[in-house]
């Protein structure tokens, strides 16, 4: 296949994704993104430790992301460009993974196809939260971690080598962002499928991964935080209850559908099962057709689709207690669902590509469907992403201009009402970084009020 049959789409999809975020992204720490400034000082004085980027934010690590972010404020003065280049940069850096996830379904006449809609999906703007806010770089780390962690794992039979090298991939994404926990299930699974216990270095690549897990899971719960990681089980819901997996399904099912139809919440579920019941239906389709060869062939695919399945109740089990079944539809979580239907695409692209001499009407009509359901997905994200951008950008320039008179007022829309900012200020000016950095030179934009989406 021609470079440019294979990669131009992919390619096209990832530069209008790296001049969107270079051009919006949020030119000011927002929300959870301040956590960032007593470590940046920390590292100034001197007095910053390597556990002070283990300790907890919520649920999650996000040493992977602080790293990244106190490496990239060494050398811009906490430019927060360099952030959301960073992320579109490891966004890319995970998409080379699932392309070779990909290739190995062996489609040589429809692997442009299969390439370019995973690519369509996977850098989608309907993510513009994420693509723009630089605290999320930890978001595409932990995704970049996950693809390849199972690129690894599923590459053939087991070896020590991949799996350690799987097994750093995932630790990575753990570290960044907890629904990293999803790839260890997952990686038992593809080390069995791949004959795991059917060698003596298959069980030994079985022990690697499970000392991994252990040791990782040690570490959380030994972990300190705003909330303390031992006190997670005690926080989950009645799991015994049948209203709490009613309302974990539901949440779940939202979460999934949201990559599709964040737009029109009201047919969320059925989306869900529709993109459910078409996997399934391919993967019997595809085993009809060869039992021997199935689970091989389509592990990779399943594993990508079960790491979505995976964040999504992960985050149910910790938002849907207290937010109810719409938290899931927020459009930071579509980045981890996204991986959901990238695999219903690629396991029915396989099945219209090796049963030519059958209709397959209603599968492809049912694809286009939800292919024009994720273009009328982004409009919205996008717009009231950029007035979010602008709004931050107005409030920035203020601040710049008037600090230390300024008005709380005037930067209100740069945290939420339980965060006092006034000392994080203090230590940016001091610093003259971010929003008060010299070298900074962003573009005026009209502000209008938006709040975080």
């Amino acid at each position: 296949m021609r470079w440019h049959l294979k990669w131009g789409p992919a390619l096209g999809c990832f530069v209008l994704t790296l001049v969107f975020s270079l051009t919006y992204y949020y030119r000011a720490p927002f929300h959870d993104h301040w956590s960032i400034v007593p470590l940046y000082g920390q590292m100034q004085d001197g007095t910053l430790s390597l556990s002070d980027l283990f300790t907890l934010h919520g649920r999650h690590w996000h040493a992977s992301g602080y790293a990244v972010q106190l490496g990239l404020s060494q050398v811009t003065d906490m430019g927060h460009w360099a952030e959301s280049l960073a992320s579109v940069v490891v966004a890319g850096f995970g998409f080379l993974a699932l392309v070779r996830i990909l290739e190995r379904l062996a489609l040589p006449g429809a692997m442009a196809w299969l390439i370019g809609i995973a690519a369509f999906f996977y850098f989608s703007l309907d993510q513009a939260g994420n693509w723009l806010w630089g605290w999320q770089v930890a978001v595409f780390l932990n995704m970049a971690g996950a693809l390849w962690a199972i690129e690894r794992l599923s590459c053939g039979p087991p070896t020590l080598k991949n799996t350690g090298l799987a097994a750093l991939a995932a630790a990575i994404s753990i570290y960044a962002f907890a629904t990293g926990w999803a790839l260890i299930p997952i990686g038992w699974a593809l080390l069995l499928i791949f004959g795991g216990r059917q060698t003596g270095r298959g069980l030994a690549c079985l022990a690697l991964w499970t000392l991994f897990a252990g040791a990782i899971g040690f570490h959380f719960y030994g972990s300190e935080g705003p909330v303390g990681a031992a006190s997670v089980q005690a926080d989950l819901p009645p799991l015994a209850d049948a209203a709490t997996i009613k309302g974990l399904a539901h949440y779940s099912l939202n979460f999934l559908a949201s990559p599709i139809v964040r737009f029109a919440r009201d047919i969320s579920v059925p989306i869900a099962i529709l993109g459910g019941g078409i996997l399934v239906a391919a993967l019997w389709t595809l085993r009809l057709q060869d039992r021997r060869t199935v689970w091989t062939r389509t592990a990779p695919i399943l594993a990508i689709a079960a790491y979505a399945v995976g964040a999504a109740l992960l985050t149910a089990l910790g938002r849907w207690e207290m937010y109810g079944v719409k938290q899931a539809f927020v459009s930071r979580y579509i980045t981890f669902g996204t991986l959901f239907w990238i695999a219903v695409f690629a396991l029915a692209i396989v099945v219209i590509a090796h049963f030519r001499d059958r209709s397959h009407r209603v599968l492809i009509g049912l694809l286009g469907l939800l292919f024009v359901l994720k273009i009328g997905n982004q409009p919205s994200v996008i717009q009231k992403t950029v007035r979010l951008s602008n709004s931050i950008q107005a409030s920035a320039e203020r601040v710049a201009a008037t600090y230390p008179d300024t008005p709380p007022a005037d930067y209100a829309i740069l945290h939420n009402p339980l965060q006092t900012i006034e000392p994080d200020l203090t230590i940016l000016h001091a610093h003259r970084v971010s929003l008060f950095s010299q070298t900074q030179t962003p573009n005026s934009r009209p502000e209008q009020d938006e709040t975080a989406d």
